[in-house]
């Protein structure tokens, strides 16, 4: 038996919802990357329009020739995180808009597994001020994204 068998279709939303916010952790199919695949993503704005962050598995060669973009990949600890298979990082280079909130709700409808956890605290600071630097991002999201991941109070 598996959670969602055991919630109501009420029940099972409100826990689809409440998971939908910053620093949310998903495994889900992206049709967006190439080729299109499964991935680990990390929810970094919920509201329209919805941002997404990739966790990759290494830092692709391209990324480490150039400092201001290596400096913008963020640790991601397994032994922080036991779904991942290893050490990992989250680009936050790319601001990937392609995966909408009904979307990811959709995935966890048929799938709660797909969600896998949240940032650490030491995490949501690094990504944080890898937004920051990034120049890569806009003006704009770089805002979007601050006021997404400040530190609730």
């Amino acid at each position: 038996m598996h959670l969602g068998d055991a919630l109501s279709p009420e029940d099972k939303l409100q826990y689809i919802r409440e998971r939908l916010v910053p620093g949310a952790i998903f495994h889900c199919f992206c049709e967006f990357t190439n080729p299109a695949k499964h991935k680990f993503i990390v929810v970094v704005r919920a509201q329209p329009p919805t941002i997404v962050f990739l966790i990759n598995s290494d830092i692709s060669p391209w990324l480490q020739a150039r400092p201001h973009l290596r400096d913008c990949q963020v640790g991601i600890r397994k032994s922080d995180h036991d779904f991942l298979a290893h050490d990992s990082f989250l680009d936050c280079t790319q601001a990937e808009r392609q995966v909408s909130l009904g979307q990811l709700e959709e995935a966890m409808m048929n799938d709660l597994t797909s969600f896998k956890g949240w940032l650490t605290a030491r995490e949501r600071e690094a990504v944080l001020y890898a937004v920051g630097v990034c120049r890569t991002l806009s003006a704009k999201e770089k805002g979007w994204l601050a006021e997404a991941l400040a530190p609730q109070r």
